[in-house]
């Protein structure tokens, strides 16, 4: 009896442990600081491009909130391949600034989103490219009226979770290149559980139950507030890895062998998983994606030549 009581509030337990972790798993806000402003940003790329400038578009049919992004060009922007960058969870589009700056010099133009949920967007809810996929179209698709770029001329470069939302992206956009696949992850639910356990100071062990049951309330509170319905392809099928096996162009793979938000061995079925035409850039002693010890940062001149080097083999500038 008294192992009976015992398995009860252990169970009782552990579902509200679920029900109060639950948000963590699709909120804006994420484990590691973000730094840099928005005011800082924006008077970077006016210092290194005639054209900058702030919009808003439409989101996802499906959850129609108002999304902010920033589009900058050397000029001429009809002529140029454009590249996209994605932050993480917990992101922003400011922390793309020494990136951004690197693209406008090598003439590129550069279009640079707040993903739904952070920054200067609506929603409520990070859905790891299950809606972002069409928030980004919509996001294409007012540059090409604005601007006039070449929907079928893009790169992507991500960082973290971004990632997934780069391949959801690639897997249905014909148009994109080239994908600089930074510190991503191949399983979802393995991060779920990292992930809570990074923010919880728990053994992810002793999560297993309670990722479960979050992941499952995280489902139903999101399909709930967003009026979804069952459908194949939906957000309890968001899959890093089959979306891989959709995208044609060729993908480097970056990532940082002392990454404690995403560990190597997150990363290995992605490897495996990788287009004809790709690379991999396993950076000695770099951590995640847009922290202090970033490849960008631990490797720099391999970094720099190999980011250089994967664009204009893959999305050349012309002229």
């Amino acid at each position: 009896m008294l192992a009976s009581a015992a398995g009860a509030l252990f169970v009782g337990a552990s579902w509200l442990a679920a029900r109060r972790l639950a948000g963590k798993l699709v909120s804006g806000t994420g484990l590691g600081p973000t730094i840099s402003t928005r005011e800082g940003f924006l008077s970077a790329l006016e210092n290194a491009a005639p054209i900058v400038r702030e919009f808003r578009h439409a989101g996802s049919a499906r959850d129609p909130v108002e999304l902010a992004a920033t589009f900058a060009s050397p000029g001429d922007p009809a002529t140029r391949p454009t590249i996209l960058f994605l932050h993480g969870k917990g992101g922003h589009s400011s922390e793309w600034e020494p990136d951004a700056r690197r693209a406008l010099a090598l003439g590129y133009n550069v279009l640079v989103p707040d993903l739904r949920g952070h920054g200067g967007s609506g929603g409520g809810y990070m859905t790891f490219g299950f809606l972002e996929k069409d928030d980004l179209g919509n996001a294409i698709a007012a540059a090409h009226e604005l601007w006039g770029i070449d929907p079928q001329q893009l790169g992507v470069h991500s960082c973290s979770a971004g990632s997934s939302v780069a391949l959801e992206l690639a897997a249905v956009t014909p148009g994109i290149e080239a994908i600089w696949l930074e510190s991503p992850f191949a399983d979802p639910r393995e991060m779920a559980r990292h992930y809570l356990s990074a923010a919880t100071g728990i053994p992810a062990p002793l999560l297993s139950l309670v990722t479960r049951w979050a992941v499952a309330l995280t489902l139903v509170r999101v399909k709930r507030d967003l009026k979804l319905e069952e459908a194949p392809g939906g957000l309890e099928k968001a899959d890093p890895l089959e979306a891989m096996a959709r995208v044609r162009c060729p993908v480097a793979l970056v990532y940082g062998d002392a990454d404690r938000l995403v560990p190597p061995r997150f990363v290995e079925r992605l490897v495996d998983a990788l287009p004809a035409g790709s690379e991999v850039f396993r950076a000695a002693g770099a951590g995640h994606c847009h922290h202090e010890n970033q490849a960008q940062v631990v490797a720099r001149e391999e970094y720099l030549r190999r980011w250089t080097d994967f664009f204009r083999q893959h999305l050349p500038v012309r002229g």
